[in-house]
């Protein structure tokens, strides 16, 4: 498998992200542990994106290339509500 050559630094609305993992075209690769957050964790951190507070890091991984050996799973479902509240932030 080649070397990684480089990272690309990609600013993207929450909403479109939200809604990428909605439309199924952000998975999570198999080797993801499963969510362990609470309702009020998921709360803060979406709150604090919003915000546009410094948060960390989120890594993501394009597909696509044969060499890459593993599955992609659905992340899961966030509720209605939640993603109101997101668009009335927005």
């Amino acid at each position: 498998m080649p070397a990684i050559k480089c990272f690309d630094h990609t600013t993207e609305a929450l909403f479109d992200i939200l809604r990428s993992i909605k439309d199924g075209k952000t998975q999570l690769p198999d080797f993801q542990r499963p969510w362990v957050w609470d309702d009020e964790q998921i709360r803060s951190i979406l709150a604090s994106i919003s915000l546009s507070y410094p948060v960390g890091v989120v890594m993501m991984l394009q597909t696509g290339n044969p060499d890459v050996r593993f599955e992609a799973r659905p992340i899961e479902r966030y509720s209605k509500s939640e993603i109101r509240r997101i668009q009335r932030l927005g």
